[in-house]
């Protein structure tokens, strides 16, 4: 009777971990959307060009780069505690943009807001690959990120009634603080992760600075085919996902003359229907492998944006992007993958160094590239359309630095 009570607490402790993860990363979602929603408004507020945007918008991405430093601390002190407070300092920063008097300012709270927001993201999925069965790894984790879209469909509903308040886009980041008294709420609810916690990790002990050295173990001969195939996967995602993310609308409002209605409409259809895209992707992951849903969600998602940002007919480019923001399912499923192939004893680390300070390069160059290219082409979605087809770059490397981990406990997967 004692163990089945257990195991009933422990079940119910899962699905609630599951509904506040899920819950906390639909501002993931939002935040992602409401940049891309604001910008031509900042353009026209701030009178800056698309190719300052672009330069603008890679700067605050620079932030996810420094997601490392967080996300590296969870495995000295724990995924709970870093998890915690990157939430709180992601609502604290994005509250503060709403206040932005310029350009520097807004970018140097969306700066922080988005390095503590992908911190938040990182650890979440590293608690549910650590605390959920085997056979529901993958799904967990997706659906974590399905959530993420409810997040957008909330920003692309409400963005008409808010850009007509006094306030304007400054609104959008209003609304994306009120996490905030959820958090408080639940801050004692959540537990350390278990395979944490059994670990004995004994690294609290060490200096901090020289905790930091540890980042070689990544690199060492045992996992550095693994770590090239993570930053590679994490690079493409980060840079393919933002030229697409980011300057969606900029791109019909200037070129293709959508109002904000208009907008609305598309992006509401888009992150509705897109979550069929990640519906598939989680069964996808742990019943036909890693590396093939990788390379079926790589290869629509190019072709997808590169018809999106190349069409004149809106109808054209509306169904394009719904196929686009289904196949954003590619983080989870980057996620997995990097989540699984590394031990415990230095999972945060090896994500953190394989996604955050190498793959968000990505995410960092991207924007900065696009307007740039925007600037000698003449145009947002031919710059677009050209990024956006660096997945199929990646895909050699998924098949040849990949290992099959589909069904695999995690301690069977072996370096």
């Amino acid at each position: 009777m004692p163990s089945q009570s257990l195991a009933s607490a422990d079940r119910s402790y899962l699905i609630w971990l599951l509904a506040f993860i899920c819950f906390m990363t639909l501002f993931e979602g939002y935040d992602l959307l409401i940049i891309n929603l604001a910008l031509p408004y900042l353009g026209t507020e701030f009178g800056v060009d698309s190719q300052t945007l672009g330069s603008a918008v890679g700067l605050i991405n620079v932030g996810t780069i420094l997601a490392f430093i967080p996300v590296r601390l969870a495995d000295r002190y724990g995924r709970r505690p870093v998890f915690l407070c990157a939430v709180l300092g992601y609502t604290m920063f994005t509250l503060l943009s709403a206040s932005s008097f310029g350009l520097y300012d807004f970018v140097a709270y969306q700066f922080f807001a988005r390095m503590f927001m992908v911190t938040e993201i990182s650890l979440a999925a590293i608690i549910l690959t650590e605390e959920m069965p085997a056979r529901y790894r993958g799904i967990a984790v997706t659906l974590m990120f399905s959530l993420s879209l409810c997040g957008g469909i909330l920003g692309s509903v409400i963005f008409p009634y808010l850009v007509d308040t006094e306030l304007g886009w400054r609104m959008l980041y209003v609304i994306g603080a009120v996490a905030a008294p959820v958090l408080i709420f639940y801050w004692a609810k959540l537990r350390e992760t278990r395979r944490f916690v059994e670990g004995a990790i004994e690294e609290i002990s060490i200096p901090i600075m020289q905790s930091f050295k540890a980042i070689k173990t990544v690199f060492h001969a045992r996992f550095r085919r693994r770590a090239t195939a993570g930053a590679t996967i994490w690079f493409t995602v980060n840079a393919w996902s933002s030229s697409c993310l980011f300057f969606f609308s900029y791109y019909v409002t200037n070129e293709r003359d959508w109002d904000a209605g208009a907008v609305s409409y598309a992006l509401t259809l888009a992150y509705s229907l897109a979550i069929i895209g990640y519906a598939t992707a989680g069964p996808m992951l742990d019943f036909a492998g890693r590396r093939l849903t990788a390379t079926v969600y790589f290869s629509i998602g190019a072709i997808a944006a590169y018809i999106c940002f190349s069409a004149q007919s809106a109808p054209v480019i509306t169904a394009a992007y719904v196929v686009v923001l289904g196949m954003h399912a590619v983080w989870p499923i980057a996620g997995t993958i990097t989540s699984e192939i590394f031990p415990t004893e230095i999972r945060a680390t090896a994500n953190a160094v394989v996604n955050h300070l190498l793959g968000r390069i990505g995410m960092a160059l991207a924007p900065a590239v696009v307007g740039a290219l925007s600037a000698v082409l003449g145009s947002i979605g031919q710059a677009v359309a050209l990024i956006s087809l660096i997945p199929f770059v990646c895909l050699p490397i998924i098949w040849l630095t990949v290992r099959e981990t589909k069904g695999q406990e995690l301690e069977d997967i072996q370096p």
